[in-house]
């Protein structure tokens, strides 16, 4: 617009885009004529053409702060504010976070259950139950050895349980691993009973990793589980860094001198053992690993029991070796039954320190090829000592052995000892002759079942009517009377074993006196039968007088 400076301004041209009828009808006008169809408005967005041109970027579409105008009082009328976000409901950390553990009992009882059912194992009911108490037996009891799994995992973390036996169930490696793996993380337990697993070199392996690492079990039962010298020097290892295992028993695994070697190897460094079972092994005098484990076992103060019965030890060798494990004066139970010890030089060494250990409970050196006079040294040592049983079965002794037996168990009431036959010194004896013939005569009397005669009785109606002797033919007589035949040899054998005084004539009799308390010792029930009142005397009848008459 332009000013001219005339006093008129200069109208604006306008575009006429549609002109209205000026008729005053009512009608609508055709669709070709309507002005929403004929205006097209063109508008030019830059955002649009540089987007497809791929110069620009919408990017998140939120809408930025500094576009939205706003003052103090339309801090409610935000869009941020009128309308917050939804807080989230655990959608970040479901994705990002890792599931938060859940924290089970001590006990283990819901753990194991969870396991199991983790695993599809079948839970053990009695394990499932005792995990509260301190025991925990399943012995023999046919455990799937895919369920120990859930077991070892159950008593990781428990702090009841301080002895589980697993006597004679057959696990496999695997099972052994967990077992290990348990024993690594649990400070509870202290008894572990794996008699007659059948675990082998690879199992006893796996188990001494956690033994490694474990400072609570104290008692381990690794027998009849033919672990071999190979397993020995296993645990021999386990001894060595620091374990605290203070029983140990390895019966029944085929043991020889050379793992021995290895546990000397570790008690020289760690000395704990205060009992070992090394029974039923293939152990010979002639090794010297044994000698050093008994000579180490021997300066142990504490040492208690040593057991190597049924193995093959013979010679001075080793008798001296067992003789220094008597230095212990906590020295309870030796055994050393079904060996080959003899010889009296042999036997002089090996019980000359019987009476150190003052606590001495049992000796046994049963089966033993010892011959007489080893006995009587060995009973003759025993007498200054402290030991409470000698166990000598199997093993013959004389007469002067069992003489100093009575005088020690005249001394000592609470002394049990036990041998073989006695030899010499003694008539052998027969049955009693006088017994044979009563229980004969018994059986005579009785034969007739209609009528039967106690001539056991009978002998003491004899004695109670002051009868005292009889000749064999009078007594035969008076049974027959009641019915009873006794044999003239049968006679003479009552008359040679209760004989009386002879008649003026010279005949023999039989001493009813005698034979009356014999039969009361062999039947003390049986009694004379009592005697009768006597009878009273009938009253004198008045004779009647003949009357006289009036």
């Amino acid at each position: 617009m332009s000013y001219d400076g005339s006093g008129e301004e200069e109208q604006p041209e306008t575009e006429i885009i549609f002109e209205a009828r000026r008729d005053s009808s009512s009608e609508e006008p055709p669709m070709s004529e309507w002005s929403s169809l004929i205006m097209k408005i063109e508008e030019e967005n830059l955002k649009k053409k540089q987007y497809e041109q791929g110069l620009y970027d919408p990017g998140s579409g939120e809408i930025c702060a500094a576009y939205v105008s706003q003052s103090d009082s339309a801090v409610l009328r935000h869009p941020y504010y009128n309308y917050p976000s939804i807080p989230d409901p655990g959608v970040i950390n479901a994705l990002l976070e890792p599931p938060p553990k859940k924290i089970y009992p001590s006990d283990g009882q819901e753990y194991y259950l969870a396991i199991c059912k983790t695993t599809n194992q079948c839970p053990v009911r009695i394990f499932h139950r005792n995990l509260v108490h301190t025991h925990i037996n399943l012995s023999y009891y046919e455990v799937n050895p895919n369920g120990v799994r859930a077991m070892a995992m159950a008593l990781e973390k428990n702090t009841f349980v301080t002895h589980f036996d697993l006597t004679d169930n057959w696990l496999n490696d695997d099972a052994c691993f967990h077992l290990g793996q348990m024993l690594g993380n649990n400070s509870t337990l202290t008894s572990l009973n794996l008699r007659g697993c059948r675990i082998g070199f690879s199992g006893i392996r796996r188990i001494c990793e956690g033994l490694t690492t474990n400072r609570a079990l104290r008692v381990l039962n690794v027998s009849h589980c033919q672990i071999g010298d190979e397993g020995l020097e296993q645990l021999a290892h386990v001894i060595m860094l620091l374990s605290d295992i203070y029983e140990l028993d390895l019966s029944h695994n085929a043991i020889s001198g050379k793992g021995c070697l290895h546990l000397a190897e570790a008690l020289e460094t760690q000395n704990k053992l205060t009992s070992i079972n090394l029974s039923h092994n293939n152990l010979y005098s002639f090794q010297s690993g044994l000698c050093s484990v008994l000579e180490l076992l021997g300066q142990n103060p504490e040492f208690e029991y040593l057991n190597l019965s049924w193995n093959s030890l013979s010679g001075q060798k080793i008798a001296t070796s067992i003789r220094n494990v008597f230095q212990s004066k906590l020295l309870r139970h030796v055994d050393l039954n079904n060996n080959k010890l003899c010889d009296t030089p042999i036997i002089t060494k090996l019980i000359a320190w019987f009476a150190k250990p003052k606590k001495m409970k049992c000796f046994d050196l049963s089966y033993n090829p010892l011959t007489l006079a080893d006995a009587e040294l060995v009973i003759h040592k025993f007498q200054q000592s402290k030991i409470q049983a000698l166990n000598l079965e199997g093993v013959n002794v004389n007469k002067l052995f069992v003489d100093v037996l009575k005088t020690i168990q005249a001394t000592r009431k609470d002394v049990v000892v036990s041998h073989g036959y006695v030899q010499g010194g003694f008539k052998s004896t027969g049955p009693d002759t006088r017994e044979l013939v009563l229980n004969r005569i018994e059986y005579i009397g009785k034969k007739n079942k209609k009528r039967q005669v106690d001539i056991a009785v009978v002998i003491l109606q004899f004695v109670k009517e002051k009868i005292m002797f009889l000749e064999p033919k009078d007594l035969n007589y008076k049974l027959k009377q009641l019915g009873v035949v006794l044999d003239d040899d049968l006679l003479n054998a009552v008359q040679e074993l209760w004989p009386g005084e002879p008649t003026k004539k010279g005949a023999k009799t039989i001493a009813f006196k005698p034979l009356a308390d014999y039969i009361k010792r062999k039947w003390p029930d049986r009694k004379a039968p009592p005697t009768p009142p006597p009878e009273p005397e009938p009253e004198p009848v008045a004779k009647k007088g003949k009357k006289k008459g009036k």
